[in-house]
């Protein structure tokens, strides 16, 4: 499938689905709690196409040497499903996705990832697991007109989470991730958060990179109402820690502590009627580890996404489990 086939198909989708979710009454699926709308029994099916860019850059400061290593394949698929405080996210690369045709220049990447996210009052909790293999060097910069070094072994998995406290009850949080909410008045509060994460590198050898990268600091959100339909959402977090790397080469082992600072910049533009939403955002994150004098390691992960949502029924059994499950846990 073509690029050009594959926008056509989600555009004619979100048409149809749009004018489906206009018949529905919006007073008997949604409740509205403050400055927030909320959809306590629905369902919400979220599918995203995301131009994302994970990329590690290593630098020397003394030799004035830098060297980026990044997958080929950019263009992924995500799908969520949400029901009331509960999501869980799953991103795949299918083979009718991979708009890529240069995998001769830069190797062919795999990429798969699942991952949750729950609230619990004002807390949010977000865990993922997530891996890529197949990354290569652009020598451009280094040595202009030489092939790109090419790792089909270079394999990262990652695994790890974030826990926030939301200040504000009449700001909605999962407007700007999920859209599983609405917000009604433009609002923004502050969440600080704690961020942990276990990353292992490997290529295809008993040698690895293993780090350890924990954060703390503040955040600000905000949610600017431009109307009923229309929204822009922002934030940017940064945060101060801990790093520990342990590298494993010719059975040799080198462990190094130092600081990471983490660095998070999100805006994106939403439209939303009562079973039907969609949206495009921008998120940029990195991770910046300063273990020695010599060198430095950037983790950075940048991507734009345009997605769209249904929500449909929830069952009775399933709201009946629901139900049951908040009582014990005290939602």
């Amino acid at each position: 499938m073509k690029l050009k086939d594959f926008l056509f198909f989600i555009i004619f989708l979100s048409f149809i689905l749009s004018l489906k979710a206009q018949e529905n009454n919006p007073d008997s699926i949604s409740v509205e709690v403050g400055n927030i709308t909320k959809y306590p029994d629905k369902i919400t099916l979220r599918v995203g196409l995301t131009n994302e860019a994970n990329s590690y850059e290593i630098t020397t400061p003394s030799e004035d040497f830098s060297v980026t290593i990044a997958p080929n394949q950019r263009l992924r698929s995500n799908i969520s499903l949400l029901f009331r405080f509960i999501e869980i996210n799953i991103g795949y690369t299918p083979a009718f996705l991979k708009f890529n045709d240069d995998n001769d220049e830069k190797g062919k990447t795999t990429f798969f990832n699942i991952g949750t996210r729950f609230y619990y009052k004002k807390w949010m909790q977000n865990l993922e697991w997530n891996k890529t293999k197949g990354f290569y060097v652009d020598l451009n910069d280094i040595a202009p007109g030489e092939p790109n070094i090419i790792f089909p072994d270079f394999e990262v998995l990652r695994i790890g989470g974030n826990t926030s406290y939301i200040f504000n009850d009449n700001f909605s949080f999962r407007t700007i991730f999920k859209q599983n909410e609405w917000q009604k008045r433009s609002a923004g509060s502050f969440v600080p958060t704690l961020s942990y994460y276990y990353s292992r590198i490997s290529n295809d050898s008993s040698d690895k990179d293993k780090f350890i990268d924990i954060t703390i600091g503040p955040s600000y959100f905000y949610n600017w109402v431009i109307n009923k339909r229309f929204i822009v959402t922002s934030g940017a977090h940064l945060g101060v820690g801990y790093s520990h790397i342990t590298s494993k080469s010719n059975n040799v082992t080198t462990s190094m502590d130092g600081l990471n600072y983490q660095g998070q910049v999100t805006l994106g533009l939403g439209y939303n009627i009562p079973n039907f939403f969609t949206g495009v955002s921008l998120n940029s994150q990195s991770f910046n580890h300063n273990t020695d004098g010599n060198n430095k390691l950037s983790d950075q992960h940048a991507y734009v996404e345009f997605h769209i949502g249904y929500r449909f029924d929830a069952p009775k059994k399933v709201l009946e489990k629901m139900n049951q499950l908040q009582q014990k846990v005290g939602l």
